[in-house]
């Protein structure tokens, strides 16, 4: 009796067994050819791209941008909205001292920017005219002074951007790593596309 109860666990034990590998063997094979067709690139299909940015509704400027990015100089720069500058003879981004004579301004101006990235350029009027501020880009640094003193007091068409060209498009982006106000983000931008289908020649 005891003998016959053995071996009726044992034949238990040996379906279960045999019906778990059988499992493992198919999904293992359905894993293997999902992945490996994701693998290929005939057969992927388009690849989801991203990019890190910098949510300006949430930026402080703090600084962190210049010396967290893992590019050096830092992949985030500061940009001048022309729609919002009020192109005034005196730039809250530009220079510290305010209250310098017009004609003064470009040579003893004391420049916001540690680098002087913010350019000045007369576009009409003469000396108490119209102004371009614009940033120069191999200059700067991201260090974000221009963009706090514009955001703090004057019309907040300074901010920063990640630019997408510089960017290393980290997996985990220092910067957002250290971040205190979470105004990094990284953004669906849309699916790779290699243009084979548009350039590729017949017969090639």
């Amino acid at each position: 009796m005891a003998e016959q109860k053995k071996k009726s666990i044992d034949r238990r034990s040996f379906l279960l067994n045999a019906g778990r590998a059988a499992c493992g063997l198919a999904l293992g094979g359905l894993a293997y050819r999902v992945i490996s067709a994701h693998m290929d690139e005939e057969t992927a299909g388009p690849k989801s791209r991203y990019v890190w940015a910098i949510n300006p509704d949430k930026c402080t400027f703090c600084g962190k941008c210049e010396t967290a990015c893992n590019r050096t100089p830092s992949a985030v720069k500061a940009v001048n909205d022309q729609k919002k500058c009020s192109c005034c003879v005196v730039c809250y981004g530009h220079i510290s001292n305010k209250q310098i004579p017009s004609e003064k301004i470009m040579s003893d101006g004391e420049r916001v920017c540690p680098e002087d990235a913010v350019t000045r350029v007369n576009y009409s009027g003469g000396k108490d005219g119209y102004f371009i501020y614009d940033i120069d880009d191999n200059k700067c640094t991201g260090c974000g002074k221009c963009a706090k003193a514009c955001n703090d007091k004057g019309t907040k068409s300074m901010f920063l951007i990640i630019r997408p060209d510089l960017c290393l498009n980290c997996n985990g982006c220092n910067i957002a790593a250290v971040c205190p106000d979470g105004a990094i983000e990284r953004l669906y931008y849309g699916p790779e596309d290699n243009f084979r289908g548009i350039y590729e020649l017949e017969g090639m």
